[in-house]
């Protein structure tokens, strides 16, 4: 069990990071909407990623706590964990084509 503790940590971390560094992106491009229609069209690109990343650390870091406080509940946060993760990965890859 260690080892899905530690697979649940890192994936938390890298959720979190990328939520914060693409929400920045997200930021940036709403101060500067008027720029151009490319970075007014882009936007809602990055929020749907920006939400995605966010729903990967919640997820993954509902399944560490579950997990590390052996709690009743933490295989069914672990298999929503491994049921969203190639939805996320699909609607990021989705996103990332679209540009």
């Amino acid at each position: 069990m260690k080892y899905l503790l530690w697979f649940d940590a890192v994936l938390a971390a890298v959720g979190g990071v990328m939520m914060i560094s693409v929400g920045f992106v997200g930021g940036v491009f709403w101060l500067y909407l008027d720029a151009s229609p490319k970075t007014r069209s882009g936007l809602p690109s990055v929020a749907i990623i920006t939400a995605c990343f966010a729903a990967l650390f919640g997820i993954a870091l509902a399944a560490f706590f579950g997990l590390r406080r052996a709690r009743s509940w933490h295989w069914v946060a672990q298999s929503l964990l491994v049921l969203s993760l190639p939805l996320i990965y699909e609607l990021i890859i989705a996103q990332l084509q679209t540009q």
